[in-house]
C-alpha cells in the first residue's frame, strides 16, 4: 500500500527537478526554433544567397551535431567536477551558444556565417543538449519519469511558445516586400538581430538557472571514470552492443516514428503561410491547440507511469495519426478554418505531446554508467528520421501538394508501432524506492 501511495504522488524534489529541467529545455527550445529557422533564413533574406548554401550548412551542422553529441556524452559520462557530472557542460555549451547565436547576426558573409552556426554552435549546443537531457533518467527513477517527463516537456513548450510569440513579433514589425517575389516578404537584419537576442539571451539565462539550481546524482555514488578512447572504442565492441538489444529495438522505432515528425516539420511554416492566415487566426490556433497537447502530455505522462511505458502508445499513436490526416482537406475548395482548428491540435500533439511516455522509456533502457553516451547514440535518431521524413515528404510535395505531408507523418507515426510493440515494458521490471531518486 505505501508503495502505491509513492507511485501515484510525485515527490517533491522530483517536481522540482522536473521543472527546472524543464526551464533547460525551454532554452533549448527557444533557441533551437530560431536556429532551425532564421538562421537559415538569413542567408537568403540578409546575404541574399541561393538555397544551396542552406543545405550545405544544414548538412554540416548536422554532421558536426552527430559527432559532438555523442562525445560530450562519453566525457560528461566520465566527468567528476566538484560541481557535477552534467551542470559544467551544459552552463559551458549555453554561455557559449548563445553568445555566438547573437554575433551570427552580424555575419557579413557565407564563411563567417557557416563557422559560427556548423562549426561553434554545433559543438557547444550539443554540449547543451545531451547534457540537459541526460539529467532526467540521472536523478529521476523510472516510476516516476512518465510524469516527469511530461512537466518537463511542458515546461519546456512554454520555451516554444515564447520563440513563437517572438517570430510573430518580428513578422509584425521587421517584415518587409521580398524584392524578388513582390508577393513574399522578407526578415531584415534588424528583425534576425532581434529574434538571435531572444534566442542567444534564452539559452544563457536558462544554463545558469539550471547550473545553479539543478540537484545532480552525487560523485560518491557514481562509478569510476573511464577514457574517452576506451569508451569510445567500447561503442563499437560487437559484444557490448549485444547487451544493449532493448535500446537499439526502441532506437529503430523511435526512428520510424520521428520520420514522421520530420517530414511534417520542415514544411509546417510553408503550409501555413500558404492558408494566408491572419495574425489573429494564428494566435486562435495557438490557443486552442497547444493547451489541449499540454493536458495530453500531462496525462500521457500519468499513464506511462501507472499502466507502464508500453500499454497506451499505440493507441495514443494511432488515434493522433488519424487526427493528423484531417489537415489534409484544410485547402480543399477554399481555406476551411473549421477543419484547420480541428486537425491542427492533432498535429500538435503529434509533434510535441506523443513524445512524452516514448522519451521515458527510451531513457529506461539507457545503461546507468554510460546515459550520456547512449543518449549520444540516440541522437542517430533525429540525424537519420530527418533524412528519411524530408526527402519522402519533398517527394510527395512535389507530385501532390503541401497538405499530403500530414497523412505521409501519419503513415509514419501507425508504422512505428509494430516496432514499439517489439520492444519490452520497463516499469514492471523495477523495484519501486522511498525517495525516488536514482541509486
Amino acid at each position: 500500500m505505501e508503495k502505491t501511495e509513492k507511485k501515484n504522488s510525485l515527490p517533491r524534489g522530483i517536481l522540482i527537478q522536473s521543472i527546472l529541467i524543464g526551464i533547460l529545455f525551454g532554452g533549448e527550445n527557444i533557441f533551437g526554433f530560431f536556429e532551425q529557422n532564421f538562421m537559415n533564413t538569413y542567408l537568403k533574406h540578409v546575404l541574399g544567397l541561393p538555397e544551396f548554401n542552406v543545405s550545405i550548412m544544414v548538412s554540416l551542422s548536422a554532421l558536426v551535431g552527430l559527432i559532438m553529441n555523442l562525445s560530450w556524452g562519453i566525457l560528461s559520462d566520465n566527468s567528476r567536477t566538484r560541481f557535477g557530472r552534467r551542470r559544467p557542460f551544459f552552463l559551458i555549451g549555453g554561455i557559449f551558444s548563445g553568445c555566438f547565436m547573437i554575433l551570427y547576426a552580424f555575419s557579413e558573409n557565407f564563411w563567417m556565417a557557416l563557422i559560427i552556426d556548423a562549426l561553434i554552435i554545433g559543438i557547444f549546443s550539443n554540449a547543451y543538449y545531451v547534457t540537459g537531457r541526460s539529467l532526467i533518467p540521472d536523478t529521476v527513477d523510472v516510476e516516476y519519469r512518465g510524469r516527469a517527463n511530461g512537466i518537463i516537456n511542458i515546461v519546456g513548450y512554454i520555451g516554444l511558445l515564447i520563440a513563437i510569440a517572438g517570430f510573430l513579433l518580428a513578422n509584425e514589425i521587421f517584415a518587409i516586400p521580398d524584392p524578388e517575389n513582390p508577393t513574399g516578404t522578407i526578415i531584415t537584419q534588424d528583425g534576425h538581430v532581434f529574434v538571435m537576442m531572444i534566442g542567444g539571451l534564452a539559452i544563457i539565462l536558462c544554463s545558469i538557472i539550471g547550473f545553479i539550481f539543478v540537484k545532480e546524482t552525487p560523485l560518491s555514488e557514481l562509478p569510476l571514470k573511464k577514457g574517452f578512447f576506451g569508451e569510445l572504442s567500447n561503442i563499437f565492441n560487437f559484444q557490448e552492443l549485444r547487451k544493449q538489444t532493448e535500446f537499439f529495438k526502441i532506437t529503430l522505432a523511435f526512428t520510424v516514428f520521428q520520420s514522421g515528425i520530420a517530414a511534417i516539420m520542415p514544411f509546417l511554416f510553408i503550409f501555413i503561410f500558404e492558408l494566408e492566415l491572419s495574425t489573429l487566426e494564428l494566435i486562435l490556433a495557438v490557443l486552442i491547440s497547444f493547451p489541449i497537447m499540454f493536458f495530453v502530455t500531462f496525462i500521457l505522462g500519468r499513464l506511462a507511469d501507472q499502466f507502464g511505458r508500453k500499454k497506451f502508445v499505440p493507441i495514443a499513436i494511432f488515434i493522433t495519426a488519424i487526427g493528423m490526416s484531417i489537415t489534409l482537406f484544410v485547402k480543399m475548395g477554399g481555406v476551411n478554418l473549421i477543419l484547420f482548428y480541428i486537425g491542427f491540435p492533432f498535429v500538435v500533439i503529434g509533434l510535441l505531446g506523443l513524445v512524452t511516455p516514448l522519451k521515458a522509456w527510451s531513457q529506461d533502457l539507457l545503461p546507468d554508467e554510460k546515459r550520456g553516451t547512449f543518449y549520444g547514440l540516440l541522437n542517430i535518431i533525429y540525424t537519420v528520421s530527418q533524412i528519411i521524413g524530408s526527402m519522402a515528404a519533398g517527394l510527395v510535395i512535389t507530385f501532390l501538394d503541401t497538405p499530403w505531408i500530414f497523412p505521409l507523418g501519419s503513415l509514419f507515426f501507425i508504422l512505428s508501432i509494430p516496432f514499439f510493440l517489439w520492444v519490452k515494458e520497463t516499469l514492471v521490471t523495477q523495484e519501486l524506492t522511498p525517495t525516488g531518486w536514482s541509486s
